[in-house]
């Protein structure tokens, strides 16, 4: 009886001791994925700041990402830039040092650049437009194939700008106005063929440049739109503004592919679901901004005005100049340059 005793103080003593030191079998033991314990935290990257409608957008995706997922999930918000460029963000989302990040299809066309035909000028010019064809259409599918393609999986699109052009010199009423402009362009042959064909002396350059570009005279114009320019305050040193909206940038939310994988099914469900409401609220507040940033800058003293219709006409045909150059859109899909090219457009 007292060995029997003794057996069985010892196995309550091992099981007791097993508990206190590792926690075996216990609540407390996180879960994989932050099923049952700790949460899984998901840095979302983006180079512009808080004064973007992006950024407005994601404190409530960072609170709607906790309610969705019953708290499993949060979002780290690492925007301003705090992982570089635009093409130092994906490169870090494909090697997965970030795990999720959103970027312009002018941005991201660095690294993708199958999609920059998005960016085509006077490819989309509307908002119908970019409803049909890119939320609901073949532009949008595209955007996917192609960046999935390239080892990112996309959660979604939403607004990026319609692109103006701004100058300090001068109104501008047709192409004879911006010839020998120095204008600043993206880091793509097709900005530069286009403003080219324009008879401006166009130069690429990082975004982070431009204003103090601007300030220092160094470039005369620009070519962002208003809810771009205008948080980056270029309305201080270009005073002649038009909205010319030719070429339109979307945006991309991409994640890490394994990082999406290592997920459960309910978090990837409520990830997509948080991400969903994301995009439709920074097409709201980007639409928004379009007009009240536009009446902002004619308060600050500039001149905004629509095309004149030479100057339509002008860019008109220095776009279609750009659609049939194999140097400046070589690097696009070209199945969606074949059909852009034989329909005369995007329809």
């Amino acid at each position: 009886m007292k060995k029997t005793l003794t057996v069985v103080l010892s196995l309550v003593l091992v099981l007791s001791l097993c508990f206190m030191a590792t926690g075996c079998g216990g609540d407390d033991e996180p879960a994989a994925n932050g099923g049952d314990g700790e949460a899984v935290v998901l840095h979302f990257g983006s180079t512009q700041g808080t004064s973007h409608a992006w950024f407005e957008a994601a404190s409530e995706f960072e609170t709607a990402l906790k309610e969705n997922s019953g708290g499993s999930l949060e979002a780290q918000i690492d925007f301003g830039g705090v992982w570089g460029s635009d093409k130092e963000h994906a490169e870090a989302v494909q090697n997965g040092t970030l795990d999720m990040y959103i970027g312009s299809t002018v941005g991201f066309d660095a690294i993708v650049t199958d999609i920059g035909f998005v960016n085509l000028p006077y490819l989309i010019t509307t908002y119908d437009q970019v409803d049909s064809l890119i939320y609901n259409g073949w532009i949008g599918e595209t955007i996917v194939k192609d960046a999935e393609a390239q080892g990112f999986k996309v959660l979604g699109i939403t607004d990026c700008d319609f692109r103006w052009i701004s100058n300090s010199k001068k109104s501008i009423e047709s192409a004879a106005d911006i010839k020998g402009l120095k204008m600043r362009v993206p880091e793509s042959p097709m900005f530069l063929s286009f403003f080219e064909n324009l008879g401006a002396v166009p130069t690429s350059m990082a975004m982070t440049e431009v204003a103090s570009a601007l300030q220092q005279k160094t470039i005369d114009g620009q070519d962002n739109g208003p809810t771009l320019s205008y948080p980056n305050g270029f309305q201080q040193f270009n005073k002649y503004w038009v909205k010319s909206n030719h070429s339109f940038a979307s945006a991309v939310i991409v994640i890490n592919p394994a990082k999406w994988d290592s997920l459960s099914a309910e978090q990837q469900e409520a990830l997509q679901k948080t991400v969903d409401q994301y995009a439709e609220k920074v097409k709201t507040l980007l639409r928004e901004d379009v007009t009240e940033m536009a009446q902002a800058m004619e308060d600050d003293g500039c001149t905004v005005i629509d095309p004149t219709e030479q100057l339509q006409k002008d860019m008109e045909e220095a776009a279609q100049k750009v659609w049939a150059d194999d140097a400046a859109t070589g690097n696009f899909d070209q199945d969606a340059m074949k059909r852009i090219r034989e329909n005369g457009g995007a329809e």
